[in-house]
């Protein structure tokens, strides 16, 4: 389950990002009100799918970066 999530969040946190800077970029061409809504948008939903994608890679996180077993 947690990989059919992942194959669905994974692209969509890399599209956000890659909004995220293409309206920095327009941002700072145009100044434009629009893009900085865009930006603001784009960073709130990076925010959460990033969570997101830590809470189902918990167990990788733990095992690897923590170096934590689990017990079973």
């Amino acid at each position: 389950m947690k990989i059919k999530a992942l194959k669905i969040v994974n692209p969509i946190l890399a599209l956000v990002f890659i909004l995220i800077i293409v309206s920095l970029v327009w941002l700072k061409i145009n100044g434009s009100e629009t893009a900085a809504e865009m930006h603001e948008l784009c960073g709130q939903i990076f925010g959460i799918l990033a969570i997101v994608h830590i809470y189902l890679n918990w167990a990788w996180i733990k095992l690897n970066i923590f170096k934590i077993k689990n017990k079973k």
